[in-house]
């Protein structure tokens, strides 16, 4: 078929598509054309509200606009179009705003541009507001740092159980879940069983490693699911729960569940992670459209023949959403570049700083963008796992400046988490400690890892709202001054540690000597001893009597080899043991 007749042929569809769908006949179009013409670009929507959003492109040279658009109710619905909109007006700047269009639902659309040369063609998708409350909690549960509060304090030492069996427990309809794991939590098993029981939809996508005996438990009681089988060397690393979004006529009554947390009791009760839950029928309808491509299937049961997983996978959602005022974007691994998107958001939105709490932090390209946002004088602080802050790939000993090849210098303010269990978060915060800013929040499970960015299923999501950013902050604080931080502006800079607490070392890691701070409330015999990783006791810097208020003892580590060490401080009744590394 000769490029002239495509034209042609495409001219004669939309000829009657001249104002906002009226004398319209629905008509089936390829996705794209490959026309000679104009060069589209920079094609993207925005000015969402409940019935209408606006459209933007540009071309290269002066052309008309385009548009149809349809309700896309699944992954699988044949497009036809049954809307369009004509603007015989040749312009490079394209703006084109969509009316009378229904809240909280997903549209596809498709655009041309022509001019004598030929036309050109792009599609997307697009979603309007939901007529949703876009409440948004946060949850922590371990400590969180009140002193940073802007007046709502967060809400930290959270039972991530109960959260999410008090949820699970009010749903009334569906409820859709990925996990990575799903372990050793009874209760949350025993009350998705219940909910199957008294007749909510439940569909359960899971990773490819061996059956838990809960996992068993849910297919022994009839819940659909199904197992990621393909490229295995990637995960099923999602933890996102959607309830009541399917065959709920309330959007009212529908809410997104995602965070950092696994489902295991490790992951909710001592290693430290945020979930943060969304009652939003908009942001629903995007998670789901992203499940279903997964499940293979718009009903109950799964189509394994048609699921999708890691590569396979499709850009097929779209990523911008007006939640109640809120702006939010989603982001899915690995359709949507996460690690570039990432980087340009920090390096578009930063105006101040950037706090992180990192479980894998490998990605040099993210470390990129925050050196050069870091040497332009933008502050920069983060928190790592311990258990990954020293692996081969970490970029933690650079940003630290300890690193033998390419180190910070001067380094950025960034330590490991000394406390027990893993630093199991994944998100940042823009612009905390700002007057203004922009107060961005990016969480989910998305590792700064090339692994995660490759191959898994994962989401991030971005939301752009001062109060979800102060939350995160003071969960940030916490971590980051229980790991040595101190935030000059925010906090009194503090020479010693509160009474009855042992301080972290300083520096920390260090190659030859180090500096240990303590306080004592009260006098008394005190230990302080050494042990290296397998427990074995290395030194002994004080044992005998000393008395109340504050002291520091220094080791000297050029006689012990380098790798973790821990440093216990015994008096009375109180106990505490904090660790430190030995680098070369």
């Amino acid at each position: 078929m000769s490029r002239s007749f495509v034209a042609i042929l495409i001219g004669l569809l939309v000829s009657t598509g001249n104002g906002w769908g009226k004398n319209f006949r629905p008509v089936s179009i390829p996705d794209r054309s490959l026309l000679s013409g104009p060069v589209i670009s920079d094609l993207a929507y925005d000015s969402i509200n409940r019935d209408g959003v606006t459209l933007f492109w540009t071309t290269d040279v002066p052309a008309d606009s385009k548009v149809w658009w349809m309700a896309s109710d699944s992954n699988y619905q044949p497009r036809i179009f049954t809307d369009s909109l004509f603007l015989s007006e040749a312009v490079t700047n394209h703006v084109i705003p969509l009316e009378n269009l229904s809240p909280e639902t997903i549209y596809w659309f498709r655009i041309t541009s022509g001019n004598s040369e030929g036309t050109a063609a792009d599609t997307g998708y697009f979603i309007t507001q939901s007529t949703s409350s876009g409440t948004v909690e946060a949850y922590f549960n371990h400590t969180v740092d009140t002193t940073v509060s802007k007046g709502e304090k967060a809400k930290g030492d959270q039972n991530f159980e109960t959260l999410l069996v008090d949820r699970i427990d009010h749903a009334a309809y569906s409820i859709d879940i990925t996990l990575w794991e799903f372990a050793d939590l009874t209760a949350i098993a025993d009350a998705l069983v219940q909910a199957k029981d008294r007749g909510v939809k439940i569909r359960f996508i899971y990773n490819h490693a061996p059956n838990t005996p809960l996992i068993d438990s849910l297919l022994a009681h009839g819940i659909p699911m199904l197992k990621r089988e393909f490229d295995t060397t990637y995960d099923m690393h999602n933890k996102f729960l959607i309830f009541d979004y399917r065959n709920n006529p309330d959007p009212g009554t529908c809410y997104l569940n995602t965070g950092s947390a696994n489902v295991s009791h490790p992951m909710f009760h001592s290693d430290c992670n945020n979930m943060i839950i969304i009652q939003d029928a908009s942001l629903c309808a995007v998670y789901t459209r992203e499940f279903e491509q997964m499940w293979g299937s718009h009903t109950d049961l799964p189509n394994p023949v048609r699921a999708r997983f890691g590569t396979q996978k499709t850009d097929n959602v779209p990523h911008l959403l007006n939640v109640a005022g809120t702006r939010m974007e989603v982001w899915f691994v690995p359709t949507d570049h996460v690690a570039a998107g990432t980087c340009s958001l920090i390096s578009r939105n930063t105006t101040k700083s950037l706090f992180f709490c990192m479980y894998k932090f490998y990605l040099e390209d993210i470390e990129d963008t925050l050196h050069i946002l870091f040497n332009s004088g933008m502050k920069i602080s983060g928190v790592f796992d311990s258990s990954h802050a020293f692996r081969t790939e970490s970029v933690y000993p650079r940003m630290k400046g300890v690193a033998s090849t390419g180190p910070w210098n001067p380094p950025a303010d960034v330590f490991f988490d000394p406390i027990d269990g893993l630093l199991h978060h994944k998100y940042c915060i823009i612009d905390a400690d700002a007057e203004e800013g922009n107060k961005i929040t990016v969480t989910g499970s998305f590792n700064w890892d090339p692994e995660t960015n490759a191959g898994n299923d994962d989401n991030a999501l971005v939301i752009f709202n001062s109060r979800v950013n102060n939350l995160y902050f003071q969960e940030f604080m916490a971590r980051y001054k229980e790991s040595g931080g101190n935030l000059i502006g925010i906090t009194e800079p503090e020479p010693f540690v509160p009474p009855n607490r042992l301080g972290q070392n300083f520096p920390n890691p260090f190659e030859t000597t180090t500096t240990i701070r303590y306080n004592l409330s009260t006098s008394g015999k005190v230990s302080l001893i050494l042990y290296d990783a397998g427990g074995r006791v290395m030194d002994q810097l004080v044992n005998g009597w000393e008395l109340s208020g504050n002291h520091e003892a220094h080791w000297d580590a050029t006689r012990y080899p380098p790798g973790i060490y821990y440093y216990q401080l015994k008096t009375g009744n109180f106990s505490e043991t904090k660790k430190m590394v030995v680098v070369q």
